[in-house]
This record gives C-alpha cells, sequence and structure tokens, in this order.
C-alpha cells in the first residue's frame, strides 16, 4: 500500500504582516463607519423620544383646557414645580400620556440613566428641559429639547432665561455642539447652534424659560 502524506506548511513571517496589514485596513474603513451608524441611530431615536413628548403634551393639554401641565392650575398638573429643581414633575404629570419614562433619555446622553417607572424617575433619569413659554396655539414655541443648551442666565441653577437678542447654542455634550427641539405643535427640529440662533431670534419680544435638568 501507498501511503501519501499532505505537507502542511506554516505562514511566513511576510504572509502574516500581509494578513494584519488587511484585517487593520478593513478595520480603519468600518470602525469609523459604525460609529457615525451609531450617531445618526441615537439622533433619530432621540427626535422620536421628543415627537413622543410632544404628542403626550398635546394629549394632557386636550383634556386640561389646552394648558400643558406646567401652566395648569388643575391639580394633576406641575404648575407648583415651575420654581422647583426638580424637573421631572413635570414630566410626571404626563405618565399616563407618555406611558413610560424611557422616552425622557436621549440614547446619546451617556450621562442620563434611563428608567421605564415613573415613580422612581429623577432628573438624573431625564435628558429634556421644559419650554415655560410654550403653547399649542404658538406652534414654534420651544416645548423641549436636549439639556445641553447653554446661553441667556441660568437661574437657580436650573432656570435658563433667554431674554430677546441673547446668544444660544449647545455644549459638546450630548449631539456634539448640537441639538433637537421639540415646538408647540408636537414637531422637532433638529437644530446646530447657527438655527438655535435663528429660532429663538424669531421669537422676538418675548423671554423664554427652560427649566433645565
Amino acid at each position: 500500500m501507498n501511503y501519501q502524506t499532505k505537507s502542511q506548511r506554516a505562514f511566513t513571517v511576510i504572509e502574516l504582516l500581509v494578513v494584519v496589514t488587511i484585517v487593520a485596513l478593513l478595520a480603519c474603513f468600518l470602525i469609523p463607519g459604525l460609529a457615525r451608524a451609531k450617531v445618526r441611530a441615537n439622533r433619530i431615536r432621540c427626535i422620536s423620544h421628543l415627537k413622543q413628548v410632544g404628542l403626550g403634551s398635546r394629549l394632557w393639554a386636550n383634556d386640561h383646557e389646552e394648558h400643558y401641565p406646567f401652566s395648569s392650575t388643575n391639580a394633576a398638573g406641575s404648575l407648583a414645580w415651575v420654581n422647583s429643581p426638580e424637573v421631572f414633575r413635570h414630566y410626571q404629570a404626563m405618565s399616563n400620556e407618555l406611558v413610560t419614562a424611557i422616552v425622557l433619555a436621549c440614547p446619546a446622553d451617556s450621562e442620563r440613566l434611563p428608567v421605564s417607572d415613573f415613580g422612581k424617575l429623577s432628573n438624573s433619569n431625564l435628558s429634556y428641559f421644559v419650554g415655560f413659554e410654550a403653547r399649542g396655539d404658538a406652534p414654534n414655541s420651544i416645548l423641549s429639547g436636549d439639556r445641553n443648551i447653554t446661553g441667556g442666565t441660568l437661574s437657580n441653577g436650573f432656570l435658563r432665561v433667554l431674554t430677546p437678542g441673547a446668544a444660544v447654542g449647545w455644549t459638546k455634550e450630548i449631539h456634539k455642539n448640537a441639538g433637537d427641539i421639540g415646538l408647540g405643535d408636537g414637531s422637532v427640529q433638529q437644530m446646530a447652534g447657527a438655527q438655535l440662533q435663528r429660532h429663538v431670534a424669531a421669537l422676538t419680544n418675548q423671554t423664554i424659560r427652560l427649566a433645565v435638568p
């Protein structure tokens, strides 16, 4: 009987270096793309969350004489918390309309941990500010948005006051010098700093109070 043996040849150093180089090149091309895809996905989810906040706010207003919780004298509202740093109280008032508190944490906000239970909600689970001048009959009024907004004056550590002509923008947190804004009509707009500045400037002769968690 003839026995045939198969020779096995190991990788040479050069072949190994070629393989490693190819893998490294693929990683250089793929990893940034995956990172950008994650950023886009988080931004889309953030917009979805703010749309749910806008819808929940409108549903609450429909049942309470067209007032949002922070401007309603109804006992179910959050008017009593307007001067409180506990910003989450305004969203707790809409727990039935929002269904889950998870929508109150932006997926791109690494400093805010989402919770589903409104009973456990606090500012540490909240990514979005509340705009106290928002009204359903004022479509461009600012209802909500990412907490990394900056500008105007900060009062009592939580109330950001934007006077007419105030410079506004975003910090690099969350969406890297950009952010999302929920408007009085329930829509959501992605805004860079310049766009936010133009939007605020268009709200002439109005002081805008934002409760920032």
